[in-house]
């Protein structure tokens, strides 16, 4: 079965410099200091929107729009490292990262180019840039969360997250439309496709029922509700009755330090969680190790 690689900013820690994500939302609360606490991000976020005394849909939407607008120029120049080269060498038809940024892309340098898919304003459903060589795509990254040249599309907030799952339960359930060359699509049930065996590649959410996915450098919060969302969904409807429907394979990698509650919960979501401990901070051998995994699956 085909691979797919999930990666969040593990990877990105790599880098020399790396963007501190904790500095970053303080500076966003500006004036608006207050203790995060055990505050998911969606709802530091829109603490952050809605601190003021007097807010209406106006006054929000422009307070989001500024901080989305700053955010996107703080990751402008994120750098890449070699372990994006790494994963681009493990030869996978989809990459999918909640990353913002193009990091990514970046490893790549003038060997390939590269050709934004995305119409959409500001959900993702379906964006998603190819990666071409003399004129053939070898791959495509699908940015989930949004990218900073479409500040719009950058998904922190409750308000934008619950959004989401609505269109994804739109894709899943068929009822998800939108226009192509001027002409509505509207999608098949993901139910009806499996039975069909027939996919449209529109969305990264039919990867998570047609593809072995390997997570790689996400700590999964629960603030991740999407994906939380979508692995629920593969797993209840993994089975109709003792037929097994989906076949793929979810792997989640990560260190030792997993709580014993996140861990259990991942299994009980039908995802073979994989350990690898981290020795005197030597993150740089811990991907390596994983990578590796990876490659031989």
């Amino acid at each position: 079965m085909e691979k797919t690689i999930l990666f969040g900013n593990g990877i990105n820690l790599l880098s020399q410099n790396a963007l501190n994500w904790n500095s970053l939302l303080e500076e966003l609360k500006e004036a608006r200091i207050f203790e995060n606490g055990n505050l998911p991000n969606t709802l530091i976020f829109e603490r952050i929107v809605l601190e003021k005394d007097k807010v209406d849909l106006k006054s929000a939407h422009l307070a989001e729009k500024n901080i989305k607008d700053k955010i996107a120029k703080n990751f402008q120049e994120i750098p890449t490292n070699v372990y994006y080269k790494k994963l681009f060498e493990l030869g996978c038809k989809n990459y999918m990262t909640t990353n913002y940024d193009y990091a990514f892309l970046k490893c790549l340098g003038n060997d390939f180019e590269i050709k934004n898919n995305s119409t959409e304003e500001a959900y993702n459903i379906r964006r998603n840039t190819s990666i071409l060589k003399e004129n053939k795509e070898v791959a495509k990254i699908w940015n989930i969360h949004g990218e900073i040249n479409k500040p719009s599309s950058i998904m922190l907030g409750l308000d934008h997250y619950c959004g989401t799952i609505g269109k994804l339960d739109g894709y899943l359930k068929g009822t998800y439309e939108f226009i192509q060359n001027k002409q509505k699509v509207r999608v098949k049930s993901l139910f009806k496709k499996v039975n069909e065996k027939k996919y449209d590649g529109y969305s990264w959410i039919e990867l998570f029922f047609t593809t072995d996915i390997h997570i790689v450098g996400l700590s999964m919060d629960y603030s991740e509700t999407d994906l939380w969302w979508i692995l629920n969904k593969r797993a209840r409807t993994m089975y109709n009755g003792r037929k097994k429907l989906i076949k793929n394979n979810v792997y989640f990698y990560t260190d030792d330090n997993i709580s014993k509650e996140k861990e259990e919960l991942l299994h009980s979501f039908k995802v073979k969680v994989i350990k690898d401990p981290v020795v005197n901070h030597d993150w740089e051998s811990h991907y390596i190790r994983i990578l590796d995994q990876i490659d031989g699956k």
